[in-house]
């Protein structure tokens, strides 16, 4: 897999991010990991690489002054 992320895997790396924001806004659990899991599934990288796509995310949040997703 190249280091290159296509339009396709940061759109899902988004969307599965606010519905994480969203969850944890609502107290709805959910297990990060097992996300990280579905979505290295998907598009063949590691669990890792994801993880850390969210901090990245969660970083632009910050930037922007909003609430990011605890622990990332």
């Amino acid at each position: 897999m190249s280091d290159n992320w296509t339009e396709e895997e940061l759109k899902a790396a988004v969307e599965a991010y606010v519905q994480m924001r969203s969850d944890e806004a609502n107290e709805v659990p959910f297990i990060k990991r097992h996300i990280y899991a579905e979505l290295a599934d998907r598009f063949g990288r590691t669990e890792k690489s994801f993880e850390y796509r969210m901090q990245n995310i969660s970083y632009l949040y910050s930037l922007m002054g909003r609430k990011w997703v605890p622990g990332l």
